[in-house]
């Protein structure tokens, strides 16, 4: 099967693709993560050499962000943005919180969707969550708190534009198709089932894919989950990368500098976030094995063309808050301070309306999709 080309038979029905679908090519939620624990595993991996680690943490670029809670010790919460700088960077493509707490090494991530719909501060009231960015990583970090009652300590935002030789520099990733799969859109080709070594291009075509289609019995079928479904991905993607960071670079001095040569340079953080912090990020990460991310997604109600906005996923506060609590135990105590804002039942935005679709809570992995080899 030729890269790129539709499978024998599909249609553009097949894939359900309309003009505006189309148009709304995101980053993938995940990678923001992979390349955040690649960086600091990475500079860990550089050993004894603090000169070196002190001159790539030097070369990150900083933003001062006011909003951010002051860490107390014990737990802390890092808001991971991604965007590929679109359209001057105005939406986070990808939103996910990292809470790590040092004393025990553990990291738990907590995925936001896209078009969570939120009271956005600064802009007069509620919007995707994913616009906050055009106000800058202040308004995005106190939406977040004023939104979802998380206290952010730390700010990390990461460019996309190095991600396919940032994969290179891995040697590639590996994963375990058990089926063969496609997506026209973001020009997956995956034409045999079994362990695959992707390269660059064919690492982030699965991670954008929006439109995975699989073989069954040799009919293609185009993956029911929506966008959820490419969050499990995007997780057995992380999970790959973890393998394989450890596998092929912690102990390759060139191919560690190739590497974070290849990242560093599409960070920002916050002029808080020194070297110590960096490095109790990625000791905790590195003490992850594949198959130990603990990973949760905040439950949503599907709502279609909600006015001017468009499609939207509207919060389910008590789902919500019952996921943040889950995912604030899975690593620790919450930190000592309260979040600035209030819970997420009192946002102006929580309220789903009547008539809404489905709430999605499902993060169970599909037979058809891909898993670490």
């Amino acid at each position: 099967m030729a890269r790129g080309a539709p499978p024998p038979g599909a249609t553009s029905a097949t894939y359900g693709v309309s003009r505006r679908a189309s148009r709304r090519r995101r980053w993938p939620k995940r990678l923001v993560v992979s390349l955040c624990v690649l960086v600091v595993l990475a500079l860990v991996g550089a050993g004894g050499a603090y000169a070196y680690l002190m001159y790539r943490v030097g070369q990150i670029p900083r933003v001062a962000v006011p909003a951010l809670a002051r860490s107390t010790g014990g737990p802390f919460n890092v808001l991971l943005v991604g965007s590929d700088h679109l359209n001057g960077g105005r939406r986070a493509d990808t939103m996910v919180v990292a809470r790590v707490d040092p004393s025990t090494q553990r990291v738990a991530l907590l995925d936001i969707p896209y078009d969570y719909f939120a009271t956005v501060v600064g802009m007069g009231g509620p919007n995707k969550i994913s616009d906050a960015l055009g106000g800058g990583p202040q308004a995005m970090v106190a939406t977040v708190e004023h939104d979802l009652g998380i206290p952010i300590n730390h700010y990390v935002q990461v460019g996309f534009s190095g991600v396919v030789n940032v994969v290179n520099a891995l040697g590639g990733v590996q994963l375990d198709f058990p089926v063969p799969a496609y997506d026209k859109m973001s020009g997956l080709s995956v034409p045999t089932a079994g362990c695959q070594t992707l390269d660059g291009t064919q690492a982030l075509a699965l991670v954008r894919s929006r439109f995975y289609t699989y073989d069954e019995n040799g009919s293609w079928q185009q993956t029911p989950t929506g966008d959820f479904g490419r969050i499990k991905r995007q997780d057995a993607f992380l999970r790959a990368v973890l393998q394989r960071v450890k596998a092929s670079i912690l102990g390759d001095p060139l191919r560690l500098n190739s590497f974070v040569s290849a990242v560093v340079h599409d960070l920002t953080v916050d002029k808080g976030l020194g070297t110590s912090t960096l490095l109790q990020m990625a000791e905790a990460f590195r003490s992850l094995g594949g198959s130990s991310l603990t990973t949760f997604t905040l439950p949503t109600q599907i709502v279609n063309t909600y006015g001017v906005y468009g499609d939207v996923l509207m919060p389910v506060p008590s789902l919500d808050r019952a996921t943040i609590a889950s995912w604030e135990a899975a690593v620790g105590a919450p930190p000592p301070t309260g979040a600035p804002g209030p819970p997420p039942s009192a946002s102006a935005a929580s309220a789903p309306p009547a008539g809404g679709g489905s709430i999605v809570t499902n993060r169970t992995t599909p037979p058809f999709d891909p898993r670490p080899c």
